[in-house]
């Protein structure tokens, strides 16, 4: 199995309290309603919420079950690792990934993104394949700031 690394930054306009709330602990209501052309539900399958849980996102073509790792609200960490479901494509076994959200002199933060791909045997993945990811992963990331700017009342 090998495993890729990569690391990066985004900049959000919320508060990451407020972000966190929304992406980690309201997830099931909250993804539906900010990216409703990708999410169409999300459901706790097993578990509370915390470390074990596994959440199924329901998208328009297939699902992805989540196993949450790490819920820790006090320093805004969250960890899960995509463990089946469309997203895990040939050659990936599974995907891990972290955030953590650093409050920066604005009052927005920092989300620190740092995923892990396994591969099957010794799979390689292309640059192609990782700037694709981190670019559907931007603009997720701008649809959850403009979700929540838009709605100041979400939370």
């Amino acid at each position: 199995m090998g495993i890729v690394t990569t690391e990066s930054d985004l900049v959000s306009a919320v508060a990451p309290a407020r972000l966190y709330k929304a992406i980690v602990l309201d997830s099931s209501n909250f993804f539906p309603k900010a990216l409703p052309d990708f999410v169409k539900s999300v459901e706790i399958i097993e578990g509370d919420g915390g470390p074990g849980t596994i959440k199924k996102f329901s998208l328009p073509e297939g699902y992805v079950k989540q196993k949450v790792d790490v819920v820790d609200e006090d320093n805004y960490v969250y960890q899960y690792t995509i463990v089946e479901g469309n997203l895990l494509t040939e050659p990936l076994e599974k995907v891990s990934n972290e955030y953590k959200l650093v409050p920066n002199s604005d009052g927005g933060c920092i989300v620190k993104a740092t995923r892990k791909y396994y591969t099957k045997g010794d799979a390689e993945l292309t640059q192609e394949f990782l700037k694709s990811t981190n670019e559907m992963s931007a603009v997720f990331a701008k649809a959850v700031d403009d979700y929540l700017l838009a709605n100041p009342d979400y939370n």
